[in-house]
């Protein structure tokens, strides 16, 4: 999969001459630990973290954020951006288009497609959803227990 099949797209952003507070007030609001800071072309600049906030000292975004942001694109694999949260030990990447921001993918969007994964046991259909599915849509077993693991077809 990739990440343009997972990312949240209605990204909440905040500019470097925004105070820290206002970034704070968002963070609480929607109950997120990172924002992106954009300029005037919905460029990314920095994240603001929660961290940033509670350890940094500094009037406005811009005087806390970090730099040198790590960022993906749509078309890339989720294992590589699996990869990139466990090995920098980041919370959440940008997702750019042509240096514009599309997206972000954090580690509750990498667990919740991990939560929507089933294979059938008996055919080896994966099929994406929030709940067990009924039956398997291509082999059409009833009351089968389908695994969110991974599993050889007829094992």
């Amino acid at each position: 999969m990739k990440v343009e099949d997972i990312m949240t797209s209605k990204v909440i952003t905040v500019t470097e001459n925004q105070t820290k507070e206002e970034a704070a007030r968002l963070l609480a609001e929607h109950r997120i630990s990172g924002l992106p800071v954009v300029n005037a072309h919905n460029g990314v600049i920095g994240v603001v973290t929660e961290y940033d906030i509670i350890s940094k000292k500094g009037r406005t975004v811009g005087e806390i954020m970090s730099r040198g942001v790590i960022s993906v694109t749509p078309d890339t694999d989720l294992e590589e951006v699996s990869y990139l949260l466990v090995h920098e030990r980041i919370k959440r990447v940008p997702v750019l288009d042509q240096g514009r921001l599309v997206g972000i993918v954090s580690r509750a969007d990498l667990v919740k497609e991990v939560a929507m994964h089933w294979v059938c046991p008996v055919c080896g259909e994966t099929i994406r959803s929030e709940r067990s599915p009924e039956q398997c849509p291509r082999c059409g077993t009833r009351n089968v227990p389908i695994s969110s693991e991974s599993a050889s077809p007829g094992s």
